[in-house]
């Protein structure tokens, strides 16, 4: 599944770091299997949650899942890893105890989820990586970024799945080549996308961030349109640290060695 075997790893940090590794829209866990696979190799304790309705988790897509939903399932995978919902499916719900100087990364739509979870907790974290993710202020949903007519064709399209399902899009649209495995492997894993997370907004009661080192890591080879604004208001910050990767969007399924390289050096940063 990848396309960058022969790119060797940094050496990794020592003592071990924990990653918490949050997917985006129509994705699930399996999405950072080998990135987490990378980082595990080089000694790190890494966590890859599933968000309500999504991955493996598809069964429970309803109308009541919000963008605080996905933000409360990290919250709970980072207090309560043994039995958080967003964890029982992986092995890596194996800590008795809340996980304390996680390294909170946050891919495309998840931007928002790790902003939620840093204003609710975040004395349990390192910093928060925003990889290719999408920067939201406080009292902003997805849909009041987007154009009416796209809002209208999105809740359109959601009555395929009762009204409460974005459908999947083509994988070709999230940056990742229509010839090769990994848009095979993706058709068959992608799962249609709670509306009501697009709907609900971004509630912040500190500053973004909290006060947690913020780092952006984006995609570039192409860029993706849909975050270049994020990109714009981003490089404009004197309080975040900026860094580019050279991949798509779909950094994680077609570059997982790159990421992973990436990751371990933003951490020493």
């Amino acid at each position: 599944m990848t396309n960058d075997r022969n790119q060797p790893l940094a050496n990794p940090a020592s003592p071990a770091k924990t990653f918490m590794l949050v997917h985006g829209a129509w994705h699930g866990a399996w999405v950072w299997h080998e990135v987490a696979q990378c980082l595990r190799n080089q000694g790190h304790i890494v966590y890859t949650p599933t968000l309500t309705g999504l991955g493996d988790r598809a069964a429970e897509l309803s109308a009541d899942i919000s963008l605080e939903t996905f933000i409360k399932d990290i919250e709970t995978a980072i207090l309560h890893p043994q039995s958080a919902p967003a964890l029982v499916a992986t092995p890596d719900a194996d800590a008795a105890e809340a996980l304390s100087n996680v390294i909170l990364v946050g891919h495309s739509f998840a931007g928002l989820v790790i902003s939620g979870v840093a204003d609710h907790i975040a004395d349990h974290l390192n910093r928060l990586i925003y990889l290719d993710a999408f920067v939201l202020p406080s009292g902003q949903s997805t849909f009041a970024t987007l154009p009416e007519k796209v809002v209208n064709a999105l809740t359109a399209s959601a009555q395929a799945h009762r009204g409460y399902g974005i459908p999947v899009p083509d994988p070709i649209h999230l940056g990742i080549p229509a010839d090769t495995d990994q848009y095979t492997f993706a058709r068959g894993k992608l799962t249609p996308h709670p509306i009501n997370t697009y709907a609900s907004a971004l509630s912040l009661n500190a500053p973004l961030g909290a006060g947690v080192k913020k780092i952006y890591l984006a995609c570039t080879a192409p860029p993706y349109k849909p975050v270049a604004a994020t990109h714009d208001w981003v490089r404009s910050q004197p309080d975040w640290i900026w860094d580019e990767l050279s991949s798509s969007h779909s950094a994680p399924l077609l570059a997982p060695k790159m990421v992973a390289e990436k990751l371990l050096a933003l951490t020493a940063l």
